[in-house]
């Protein structure tokens, strides 16, 4: 049988829940052999009419969620036009794996071309795959529509350009489709969103004059003070600062209309109306009980030599790393003078 044609499946006797996951014989070289792993699947058809169109959502560098089957932006458009909605786990990442470990010869299948491959591999045998897992037939009618967000919107639009008679539409948000090694301008989107801005690149400003004066004591007090003095390397420590601002903004939703919810940027820059400090302080403040408060281990978090001779499997950092330093780049650098950072 085909790769990509067997399939292993759970709950099909009983309907099952759209939580299922499913596995899909992928290649695990697209230009070389014709071996295969599993790769995680999970599939919502309640919406789905024949002649409906079916979202592919890639969930790229993080691990496929079927929460995104029930909520979200690819749930709403298959509610709206009566599509299906197929989660793909990315290779590499949650629990598709298609070797033992992560060493670094091991790495040598994760590249975008098998990435995109596996994408077109999908698609050309997902008709056999869905009617053998869910019992569903995909109408050859179906038009497919790559989604994604951020990197896997990226593939997304990528896949659409590489493989237009596979993939009739792409729906990319987020999308950094140019490959930027030096990407600044993440972080002045980062800034427009933050309506506290100016306080955070006044306390950067002080903090990058107290690093580069290299008075160890000086240096030692603040790392103390933001609940990272465990970070031996001054770069980790100055790279560590920019976490919670920058996964506020990127990772940002409004609360729901109603909602008692606090608003995740306004709470973010309310540690910086404390005049009684001077914003660097307020920065430490509000990074160390960010560290607390979620339980952060710094030195697995933020240290660059944290895991490096880690092969375990089931490290999605690392992967995403591997990806940046071979393919990518998407270093989220400062801004050079005159701009301010």
């Amino acid at each position: 049988m085909p790769a990509g044609i067997a399939y292993e499946r759970e709950g099909f006797q009983q309907r099952r829940s759209i939580n299922t996951p499913y596995w899909f014989d992928q290649v695990i070289d697209h230009f070389g052999s014709n071996q295969t792993f599993k790769q995680r699947i999970f599939i919502n058809d309640d919406e789905y009419v024949p002649g409906g169109p079916v979202y592919l959502f890639n969930s790229g560098e993080t691990p496929a969620s079927p929460a995104y089957l029930s909520g979200g932006e690819p749930h709403t458009l298959a509610k709206a036009t009566g599509g299906m909605l197929i989660i793909m786990e990315h290779r590499y990442y949650g629990k598709s794996y298609p070797v033992s470990n992560m060493s670094g010869p091991n790495m040598k299948y994760l590249t975008i071309d098998n990435a995109l491959e596996d994408i077109a591999y999908f698609i050309r045998n997902a008709a056999g795959f869905v009617k053998g897992t869910i019992g569903v037939d995909i109408s050859p009618a179906s038009k497919w529509v790559a989604t994604g967000g951020s990197y896997s919107a990226t593939l997304a639009v990528w896949a659409r350009k590489k493989y237009p008679d596979l993939i009739h539409a792409a729906y990319a948000s987020s999308a950094p489709v140019l490959i930027e090694p030096d990407f600044y301008q993440y972080d002045l989107v980062v800034a427009r969103a933050l309506p506290c801005a100016s306080d955070i690149a006044s306390a950067v400003s002080v903090l990058d004059n107290i690093l580069d004066s290299r008075n160890r004591t000086l240096i030692d007090k603040w790392k103390k003070a933001f609940a990272l003095q465990d970070l031996k390397d001054d770069a980790d420590f100055a790279g560590a600062l920019t976490d919670q601002m920058s996964t506020t903004v990127q990772y940002y939703m409004p609360p729901a209309k109603g909602s008692d919810a606090p608003d995740s940027i306004a709470q973010l820059c309310g540690w910086f109306k404390n005049t009684r400090n001077i914003p660097l302080q307020n920065m430490a403040d509000m990074t160390a009980a960010h560290i607390r408060n979620n339980r952060i281990d710094p030195v697995s978090a933020y240290s660059s030599d944290s895991g490096a001779t880690n092969y375990a499997l089931y490290q999605d950092g690392r992967a995403w790393f591997y990806q940046t330093c071979t393919q990518f780049g998407f270093w989220q650098s400062a801004p050079r003078p005159p701009l301010r950072r």
